[in-house]
């Protein structure tokens, strides 16, 4: 993947600031399961991170059904979905990706045979599924992100905290699905138009 963006430090400085800030806002005492902490994270996390005359970097947060077998996270295994609009007016350049991620509660969760089977189902959807890891560490959270792909190998993963994953993979776009289809279908929380019939391996399945 090409390395299409290169934030000054101030705008990386400023995504920073609004993710801990978000974090920081998100009161673990107020939402004690993993689905509570997550949906209201991303709450605060969506909007528009930084913007200026060059720059614009807006985040748009998607959590996805998850009551019943029929139910988005049971049948494709993400809990939410994260895309990413960013713009670089100097470059006359906009990229706009979707990411897939299962959240998680602690580091133990990792060795699971759940979480390995929702990793396989949203692998069918995009090739680079992410884990958040929420991280309880007493009263406080320090969620971070690793492999979707090394943790169903049991390769060795790189743990990322929240802010440092969107400055270092997300702002220079090396992670994200650019798929128009499957960012079109992941803003909808239930996934409605996927059809479930594989067309080829470089499209998984059909968007429609």
């Amino acid at each position: 993947m090409r390395h299409w963006f290169n934030f000054p430090l101030h705008v990386r400085n400023e995504v920073k600031r609004h993710i801990n800030n978000a974090i920081e806002r998100t009161d673990p005492r107020r939402y004690n399961q993993e689905s509570q902490y997550i949906t209201s994270l991303l709450a605060k996390l969506e909007g528009e991170l930084y913007e200026d005359d060059i720059y614009k970097i807006q985040i748009i947060a998607t959590v996805m059904d998850d009551r019943g077998k029929k139910s988005a996270e049971s049948i494709w295994g993400a809990d939410f979905a994260i895309t990413a609009d960013i713009m670089d007016n100097y470059k006359n350049l906009r990229i706009i990706k979707a990411i897939l991620f299962q959240a998680k509660m602690s580091t133990s969760d990792l060795k699971s045979k759940k979480l390995k089977q929702q990793i396989i189902k949203m692998k069918k959807l995009t090739k680079s599924p992410k884990v958040l890891i929420v991280n309880p560490v007493g009263n406080n959270r320090y969620p971070y992100v690793c492999s979707g792909n090394k943790v169903l190998i049991g390769s060795k993963y790189t743990k990322e905290k929240l802010a440092e994953y969107f400055t270092k993979r997300i702002l220079t776009t090396f992670d994200g699905d650019t798929r128009k289809s499957f960012v079109d279908v992941v803003q909808n929380s239930g996934l409605p138009q996927i059809h479930l019939s594989i067309i080829d391996k470089r499209d998984f399945y059909k968007f429609v």
